[in-house]
């Protein structure tokens, strides 16, 4: 719970805790509460693939009501397992989200995270070795079976030869040795001209950021808004969830039309495709930015 949506570039232990779950779920001698604890250890670092967190509060301060019972029942798990799957509830998503007033996600709206990429990533896919065979154990033979078998050679006539062993050769070793020597040394190159090419690259300090996008929540500290964008935040203080836009630049009228990521979900047919709701539209209302980003905003 502590390292959840913490890389290893924020904190080096997380790598060290990621090898240790690693070790203990793949090792069969290991206890077996052990290994469960580390699963499910390993399932809130990783839970909602790295996009979601433990919120008790809402982004205003307010309690959320249904994390903190989900929090609670998962901490009795310990009496009965389901109680694990409680622990959904606690979690919320961790990304921004522009919208415009028809509540469509324009594409053209962009953020700046101020920090390096590599501090906020993703973390590595866990690395399978399909190529690794596993070792067969050969069949042990007894030796009354090995009797009875010569035995029964002996009376139908036929004698038994031992195979004889192929020996390699001193050549043939030299070669498999020479070749494996030139297949290591091969890898080491390869390994060398890597780790060269990610010293000469050198990474920005800020990323560029589209809509929608994940951005956790020490990331929401760096985000910017750019002032020339077209698109800006209502709430000027908002760096991540659903954030209302407004137009500010209208684009040139030879411009292209704008894109949204939910033109597919809208159905062109319906009678008001852009305003379909079972729900009353609000009235419309006049709003007044300066009381609401104001410094006396919240005491109000």
């Amino acid at each position: 719970m502590v390292f959840i949506q913490v890389s290893e570039a924020q904190e080096p232990k997380v790598a060290t805790i990621k090898k240790l779950y690693n070790k203990m779920i793949e090792d069969k001698h290991e206890d077996i509460l052990s290994r469960m604890g580390s699963i499910v250890s390993q399932g809130i670092i990783n839970a909602a693939g790295r996009n979601a967190t433990i919120s008790l509060t809402t982004r205003d301060g307010n309690l959320r009501q249904n994390a903190i019972v989900g929090l609670m029942l998962f901490m009795q798990h310990w009496f009965w397992y389901p109680m694990l799957n409680f622990i959904t509830l606690s979690l919320t998503p961790t990304a921004l989200i522009g919208l415009n007033k028809d509540l469509k996600v324009p594409k053209s709206f962009k953020c700046i995270s101020n920090a390096k990429p590599s501090i906020y990533r993703y973390p590595e896919f866990i690395k399978v070795d399909k190529d690794k065979k596993k070792d067969k154990v050969a069949t042990a033979v007894l030796s009354t079976t090995t009797k009875a078998k010569a035995r029964k050679e002996r009376k139908e006539g036929k004698q038994a030869e031992p195979p004889t062993p192929k020996v390699p050769d001193d050549t043939e070793m030299a070669d498999e040795e020479k070749k494996e020597a030139g297949e290591k040394k091969e890898e080491e190159k390869e390994g060398e001209k890597k780790e060269e090419e990610k010293k000469e690259e050198v990474e920005p300090d800020f990323q560029e950021l589209k809509n929608p996008s994940r951005v956790v929540k020490e990331q929401e500290k760096k985000i910017s808004y750019l002032t020339e964008a077209r698109y800006h935040p209502v709430l000027q203080t908002r760096y991540a969830g659903f954030v209302i836009l407004k137009e500010v630049n209208p684009p040139a009228e030879d411009a292209a039309p704008e894109e949204y990521y939910d033109d597919e979900e809208r159905d062109q047919d319906a009678p008001n495709p852009d305003l379909q709701t079972d729900l009353k539209i609000p009235a419309a209302f006049e709003f007044d930015e300066d009381v609401q980003n104001g410094p006396d905003s919240e005491d109000d």
